[in-house]
């Protein structure tokens, strides 16, 4: 097994929108494949109907890459003679064919899940650092960065000011209230400003208390993992896993969050 040292940490959401136009299609249909592809199951019996999965409950639907288009890979059941086999194949083959992606494999996938699995084991031996490598990519990735020199308690004062300099000028500007005209508009104007500015502060707060709680998950989830993990689960692979990438029939490139890349084989 190769292992690489920690890389350039790829971002918490990746392959969202560049990808999302390809997500499309792929219904009950009968699947006609091309011919030559370097795996055997990449050729489709006629007999053979495949059924696409599209719910994000799969880890994988959000994660594993095509290495040659870098398209993500969907789930489908193939059904042939009443027995059901599940794999996994480049959207961009399923919907365009060899036009734009020629070789990418179809892959199997349990021999698939205890690949990644493998790699997850070959990092949980030293499970505490792996817990402070994520847990700190994550306060990287997702906390938002602090801005402004004013509190909310700065704020509210200021606005009691500017309510008591309003309602001042309001009984000054009862005989002509034209000529109080601009400083009112300098107070309305401070007074939307930092309305503005307060509900932004809250938005902030509330974004990182959702950023920390997760963190706070991921980290939880690593200390309750087993140092050898057996099956598969879908939750552990999300809160680990930044992506997979198809490099053959044989081998992917497994990124986890904090950097860490694994290249492991798939054996089958």
């Amino acid at each position: 097994m190769k292992r690489k040292t920690p890389v350039k940490l790829i971002g918490y959401l990746l392959c969202g929108a560049l990808l999302c136009g390809l997500l499309a299609g792929c219904g009950n249909d009968k699947v006609q494949e091309e011919q030559n592809d370097n795996v055997s199951a990449d050729t489709i019996p006629e007999d053979v109907v495949v059924h696409t999965d599209y719910a994000s409950k799969y880890a994988l639907s959000e994660r594993l890459v095509c290495g040659e288009c870098g398209t993500l890979y969907r789930r489908c059941t193939w059904t042939r003679n009443g027995e059901k086999r599940i794999v996994w194949r480049c959207v961009s083959r399923l919907d365009y064919g060899k036009k734009y992606c020629h070789n990418s494999p179809t892959l199997d996938e349990a021999p698939l899940q205890q690949a990644i699995l493998g790699a997850l084991n070959t990092v949980m031996a030293d499970k505490n650092s792996l817990i402070r490598q994520i847990t700190d990519a994550m306060e990287t990735e997702i906390i938002p960065f602090p801005g402004g020199t004013m509190s909310l308690g700065d704020i509210e004062r200021r606005l009691r000011e500017l309510e008591q300099q309003f309602q001042t000028l309001l009984e000054k500007a009862t005989d002509d209230p034209a000529a109080y005209g601009g400083q009112f508009k300098e107070i309305l104007d401070e007074q939307t400003f930092l309305k503005e500015k307060r509900s932004g502060i809250l938005a902030d707060n509330n974004e990182q208390a959702k950023a920390n709680q997760r963190i706070q998950d991921a980290a939880q989830t690593l200390e309750n993992a087993s140092p050898h993990i057996t099956e598969w689960d879908e939750s552990a692979v999300r809160q680990l896993v930044e992506t997979v990438k198809v490099l053959s029939k044989d081998e992917i490139a497994i990124t986890l969050k904090g950097g860490i890349e694994i290249c492991q084989k798939i054996m089958y």
